[in-house]
């Protein structure tokens, strides 16, 4: 197996599916994944070459070696774009700011990222996101909810999270998504996840959206956020064309190797 495989939003989808489904025929997951079969073949491939998955006449299940969870695998993905787009994040959060960091593995590059800030407030529905901001010792201020553990990716779930996300009025809201979509704005899977999303969004002073390229007009379920409610999106890539135009009026940041990051005076100097 591939110590780093790289995979896409899709196929970390499909990885999350067979979490679940002991196997499913390459059709089922097509539908499933609102693409053409020939896609999947594509993707399972790439998986099945990392040893992810096995594949059987018809259809595809998980290799039985594979053990971490998918929000493992996406901490060991895209890790260069991700440390730069942390780095691009760094830059727009000044010390003293008080900002709420979502559960995706793009928070913990960024809640690794803070340790270069100090003085700052973080409040996070993910102990993965806490356990990433504690390597700063006691520079910053971390605040997590009450919840349910879900284990697979170590979030804090639940009404009490919801509670506790009704209660927080941040300078800064950084978040991730599954999807960037054109027309469906910042799209997700979670149910809980676009929940605490929306209801932080329209208590933060400035929204920043950061997505890697893999996000670019994949599939997703529901609506995060539409976008007029991102005030920043940070991106490692340049935009295609839909995407340009479904953003306009956005503070687009793009991160590249070589590329300085942007630095805020203040916690409202993007607002």
């Amino acid at each position: 197996m591939s110590l780093t495989p790289v995979l896409s939003a899709r196929q970390e989808r499909i990885v999350e599916i067979l979490r679940t489904t002991p196997s499913i025929t390459i059709i089922e997951l097509a539908q499933r994944l609102a693409v053409s079969g020939e896609t999947v073949r594509r993707d399972l491939q790439v998986l099945a070459d990392d040893g992810i998955v096995q594949k059987f006449h018809g259809g595809v299940s998980l290799h039985r070696d594979v053990q971490e969870s998918p929000f493992q695998l996406r901490l060991r993905s895209n890790v260069a774009a991700k440390r730069r787009l942390a780095q691009q994040v760094l830059g727009l959060l000044p010390d003293g700011a008080s900002l709420v960091l979502d559960n995706s593995s793009t928070a913990c590059f960024v809640a690794e990222a803070l340790a270069e800030r100090r003085g700052l407030t973080i409040a996070t529905p993910s102990l993965e996101v806490a356990r990433a901001l504690a390597q700063s010792g006691d520079r910053h201020t971390v605040l997590l909810p009450g919840g349910t553990l879900r284990s697979s990716d170590m979030t804090l779930a639940g009404a009490n999270a919801l509670r506790f996300a009704t209660q927080l009025h941040p300078d800064f809201f950084v978040l991730s998504v599954a999807a960037l979509s054109a027309k469906g704005g910042c799209l997700d899977f979670d149910p809980f996840e676009v929940e605490f999303k929306q209801t932080v969004i329209p208590q933060a002073a400035t929204v920043i959206v950061v997505a890697d390229s893999s996000k670019f007009g994949t599939p997703g379920l529901i609506t995060s956020l539409t976008w007029d409610q991102v005030q920043v999106l940070v991106v490692d890539q340049a935009l295609p064309p839909d995407l340009v135009q479904a953003t306009r009026g956005l503070k687009v940041i793009q991160s590249a190797p070589g590329v300085e990051a942007v630095t805020a005076a203040s916690p409202h100097a993007l607002s």
